[in-house]
């Protein structure tokens, strides 16, 4: 079951997976309203999808135009979706209107309430607040309605699975939970009763699956988005009022946007793409200019927008780890070319010096421990390498010395890359090459591995290989990377 969902995921990135989510949701919606079993007049939420949809595209073209940048219309479409599953139905020309004034707060979010080219709240979660605040529209939040719960767990269940969000949307579910159970029983009623309207009637799926997860919105690492989930969960159910206004799940999660937005890269990320390298045969290095300074620590990853016409289902994002050390000033990422390949790599492929990219943040946990005596053990497959380049390089510009095995496994000599950072002895670590890494290679270099912290990073099948080898002759602690074939 786990390769059939991850050949499913992997197909496609996180982006379209949403996109198509959510129409599957939608669609389920307005065929329950034809036979009855959704209680809303069907033409009516036919006509508020429409009305949502040419609203969301038009401004958001329209602002593009007046900021002069290439929109996507991948997140007019996702945003415009989330509106429909959360504010109710129209069935009035008024209602109609209100709902066009909605999604035209959303998409104008992007672009007014930005700071430095990066906008700082959820659209969907921005214009529910606001047009509550101002009274002429308010969710209702009726997605959250027994006979899609099947669809929202599943569908919400696959967006947090691709994105690595499944702890995160785990944390607030049952934080919220918890919250809700305190103060039901403070006020003398039965959790037990309530526990399945709960569930049935109140939106911590969708809202976990769907908006929680959006990855602007989101802190960089793992111990902050706990933070963040867990904060979100707090104020979007404790029920708590501000200046005489509730505040529900849209105002929560702005809050928690702030808290991102302070915890990572402040203002949108541009970069200028300089030239590229060819590495060996099917791998090539494209470097980069940021054109402000780029917050990241060696061994994250970075999510890079390329606009191109007729993408396939893997869309114009596409997370790479950047192989530079921070104190550079250009930005490295090393890829491999496969064949047939995806329209975006053609893309990146065509790219002329000079060409500015926009990227989301930067993100990851995958970073050498602060501890300088800890022992390492690093394995890399592949171009599952950039990662250890990154943080060999840093270690060598800080002339800090670690005490490191790296075991690389490459398909042949000439497939080895970035061997000048890996032959650096200014980092102090060791490094082996070789066809594959089997548990006795892992054995053989590293003796004292219970003394060590293991980094694997490399196609997803070598990479859960290898750790069940590392596991099982007892190392200290286990990180993974996966490459999933982008």
């Amino acid at each position: 079951m786990k390769q059939i969902i991850d050949k499913l995921v992997n197909s496609m990135t996180m982006y379209r997976l949403t996109l198509y989510a959510l129409s599957i949701m939608a669609g389920a919606a307005i065929s329950f309203s034809f036979v009855g079993i959704l209680q809303f007049n069907s033409l009516s939420m036919i006509l508020s999808l429409a009305v949502l949809l040419v609203a969301s595209i038009v401004v958001n073209k329209l602002f593009g135009y007046m900021f002069a940048v290439r929109t996507n219309n991948e997140s007019a479409y996702i945003t415009a979706l989330i509106l429909f599953l959360i504010f109710p139905a129209s069935d009035t020309l008024p209602m109609a209107v209100s709902l066009g004034l909605v999604a035209t707060i959303a998409m104008a979010s992007k672009y007014l309430v930005a700071w430095r080219g990066r906008h700082l709240f959820n659209p969907a979660a921005f214009a529910a607040f606001l047009s509550g605040i101002i009274g002429f529209q308010t969710a209702s939040w009726w997605v959250a309605t027994g006979s899609l719960l099947p669809f929202t767990f599943i569908l919400g269940g696959l967006v947090l699975y691709k994105t690595k969000r499944l702890q995160m949307g785990l944390i607030y579910v049952v934080t919220s939970i918890l919250i809700i159970a305190i103060i039901t029983t403070l006020k003398g009623n039965s959790f037990v009763a309530l526990l399945p309207i709960l569930l049935t009637s109140w939106p911590l799926l969708f809202f976990s699956g769907f908006m929680l997860s959006e990855p602007l919105g989101l802190p960089p690492r793992k111990h902050q988005r706990g933070i963040f989930a867990t904060g979100v969960a707090v104020l979007a159910n404790a029920q708590l009022q501000l200046v005489g206004v509730s505040i529900g799940p849209q105002a929560a999660l702005l809050v928690g946007n702030v808290y991102a937005f302070i915890c990572g890269q402040r203002g949108g990320i541009r970069l200028r793409f300089k030239s590229r390298r060819q590495l060996s045969r099917d791998q090539v290095e494209y470097i980069f200019e940021p054109l402000r300074p780029l917050r990241y620590k060696a061994g994250q990853y970075i999510e890079l927008q390329l606009p191109h016409d007729k993408s396939d289902n893997r869309g114009i994002r596409r997370m790479f780890t950047i192989a530079s050390s921070p104190s550079e000033d250009t930005m490295k990422l090393g890829v491999r070319h496969y064949t047939p390949s995806s329209t975006y790599k053609k893309a990146l492929g065509r790219l002329v010096p000079g060409s500015v990219l926009s990227a989301t943040a930067t993100y990851g946990d995958f970073v050498l421990p602060s501890d300088k005596n800890e022992k390492l053990l690093l394995i890399a497959g592949g171009i599952g390498i950039t990662p250890f380049c990154s943080q060999l390089a840093w270690l060598a510009d800080n002339n800090d010395r670690r005490d490191g095995v790296l075991l690389y496994s490459t398909r042949s000599d000439d497939d080895a890359v970035y061997t000048e950072v890996l032959n650096d002895d200014r980092h102090g670590i060791q490094v082996h090459t070789m066809r594959s890494v089997e548990q006795q290679d892992i054995s053989d270099y590293c003796k004292d591995i219970a003394q060590r912290t293991v980094y694997i990073s490399g196609p997803p099948g070598m990479v859960d290989s290898v750790a069940r080898s590392a596991a099982s002759l007892g190392a200290k602690r286990i990180i993974t990377d996966h490459f999933a074939g982008y």
